[in-house]
């Protein structure tokens, strides 16, 4: 093929014979391996030629073509209008400078020798929700665990958070994952200490079927990092999932941890902070997703103490609704609510519902007329509540049935309802 030459053409004489399928995710193997998710000029040639044609002309052509100039330059003031067209020339020696790469037997042999395996945007199981990146979105994914798996994340939620956790953080976390878990949403983390670990470690644990737990790694899958976690990231394998746009091999690198974040942020419904210090990659994954329109929740900590300033600088930003438990997290992500939220809300109410709170006014008005200690006539109630005697009397026969309020030989007096059937059976018994 000559410089000038239009690279489909050869690529599909060389391709023509190939399986389709086969040859584009080979082809997306290999161009993840020397384009990285920040590449605008790969990503935006990937969208423009497709990953055949432009795996072929990186391979081939020892330098950019007049026409590859020219599709870059069209393609990236149709996607990116406001954006400066990158330097070809530069891109494309970088580019060259990582070939040659694995051959697609190689990866795909480690990858059955691991139990991995890949999955590219043509596939039909391959998460929708990440289209929602855009040019941002990865090139493809490699997965351990059960790849029907997949499918779980479209009831999905991310718990982050500091890698340092409290044991305040570590409690409420794991209530949280829990809650979802038991709902029968997927939990998201990054597989790192502090947070993820136990937000990983509590969707394990939780029915009504254990496993429901993703992991998305800043690394390859064939190596489990931080590796003080490996046994619960084997445990994720066996269990749930454990993802990375990253090719097997690749070590962990601190913008691909960032990188890694729009991922956690794009597959699922929802992000939920647990605890995060002011300056927090979690934060990073909550900005991504509220800025792919997804739900972000916040849970308040100590305001004396830094581990949940990224929290609270969170909800103070208006960027996070502040939420408490599962329940109401599972608010955010099934807004007409279900079963468990009812339960949850319905529970909560009971623990700090009040004796009186039901009470129509003027049992209320008799209620609150009266005394705690000592006791009050019905002429004194009448007096302090300004109600008649006939409603007085009504009313105070009601609250005893109620087990709100007592009489003795000395007149009426309040109680709690647990109090008032103790003093009800010992004033029955006098009278």
């Amino acid at each position: 093929m000559s410089r000038d030459e239009p690279a489909a053409a050869g690529m599909h004489r060389a391709l023509g014979h190939a399986d389709g399928a086969a040859a584009v995710r080979a082809c997306r193997v290999r161009l993840a391996r020397i384009i990285e998710p920040s590449d605008t000029a790969g990503l935006v040639l990937l969208a423009a030629l497709g990953p055949e044609v432009l795996w072929r002309s990186i391979e081939e052509l020892s330098a950019p073509t007049a026409t590859l100039q020219s599709v870059l330059t069209k393609a990236a003031r149709e996607l990116l209008p406001t954006a400066r067209v990158p330097d070809l020339h530069t891109r494309f020696a970088a580019w060259r400078s990582r070939l040659p790469v694995p051959e697609a037997g190689l990866d795909a042999r480690h990858a059955e020798q691991l139990g991995a395996w890949t999955v590219v945007p043509e596939d039909p199981d391959w998460p929708s929700s990440l289209a929602d990146l855009g040019l941002q979105q990865p090139i493809v994914m490699w997965g351990r665990g059960d790849r029907a798996r997949l499918a779980d994340l479209r009831r999905s939620v991310a718990v982050v958070g500091s890698r340092n956790a409290s044991a305040y953080g570590a409690a409420v976390t794991r209530g949280i994952a829990r809650e979802l878990t038991a709902a029968g949403w997927c939990v998201v983390s990054g597989g790192a200490y502090g947070i993820d670990a136990v937000a990983h470690t509590a969707a394990l644990q939780t029915g009504p079927e254990p496993g429901a737990t993703a992991a998305v790694l800043a690394c390859g899958v064939d190596r489990f990092y931080p590796a003080a976690n490996a046994e619960l990231l084997g445990r994720i394998c066996e269990r749930g999932l454990v993802l990375s746009e990253v090719p097997l091999g690749c070590a962990p690198t601190r913008y691909r941890f960032l990188q890694r974040n729009r991922i956690i942020a794009a597959l699922t419904g929802a992000t939920v902070v647990t605890e995060a210090a002011w300056r927090s990659g979690a934060l990073n994954t909550a900005r991504h997703a509220a800025a792919l329109s997804r739900e972000v929740a916040a849970v308040p900590g100590d305001v004396l103490v830094g581990g949940s300033a990224g929290c609270h600088r969170l909800i103070r930003d208006d960027h996070a609704v502040l939420v408490s438990n599962g329940g109401e997290v599972l608010e955010l992500v099934e807004p007409l609510g279900n079963e468990a939220t009812v339960e949850l809300r319905d529970a909560a109410q009971r623990a700090v519902r009040r004796p009186h709170d039901a009470l129509d006014p003027v049992l209320l008005r008799v209620f609150d007329a009266l005394p705690l200690h000592g006791d009050a006539d019905p002429t004194q109630v009448c007096r302090v509540s300004g109600l008649s005697p006939s409603e007085v009397l009504t009313g105070l026969a009601t609250l005893r049935e109620r087990g709100l309020a007592v009489d003795s030989l000395l007149g009426w007096r309040r109680v709690g309802s647990q109090h008032g059937r103790t003093e009800r059976g010992h004033t029955g018994a006098q009278r």
